[in-house]
Formats: structure tokens, sequence, C-alpha cells
């Protein structure tokens, strides 16, 4: 069950690779950095392109904390 492991830590790392990627799009688009650190003000005003490659990037590092819930509750619990 290591496979899990690697699936787990690989959709993580590339999760968080892919939405500071479409943080950089937008910095160099805008060169307001500011909301990118002050994201919860809603201050980012991404376009189609960056919103879905930001969504991407989530919905990877999601399935990586599913797939670590996976292996804890039924290979490592049990």
């Amino acid at each position: 069950m290591d496979w899990l492991v690697q699936l787990e830590q690989g959709a993580l790392g590339i999760g968080v690779f892919i939405v500071i990627f479409s943080f950089v799009l937008y910095i160099k688009r805008t060169g307001n950095i500011k909301a990118v650190i002050f994201f919860w003000q809603k201050r980012l005003q991404l376009t189609r392109q960056e919103f879905m490659i930001n969504r991407t990037g989530l919905g990877l590092m999601i399935a990586g904390v599913i797939v670590r819930l996976i292996y804890h509750t039924f290979f490592i619990g049990g």
C-alpha cells in the first residue's frame, strides 16, 4: 500500500505547485502581490484561466487529503 502514500504526496505536491502557479500568473498580470497575501479579503480578481488553474490545484490537494484519510482509515487503523 505504499503506492497510496506516493499518490497522496504526489497529489498534494502537484496541487500546491499548481495553486502557486495560478497566483504567479495573477501577480504577473496585475502586479498586486498584496491581494495574494491577504487572500481572505476577496481582493483577487482571477481571470477564467487563472480560476480554472487554481481550482484544479485545490482539487488535487483535496484528493490528496481524501487518499490520506482512506489510507489511514482502512490500512493503518484496522
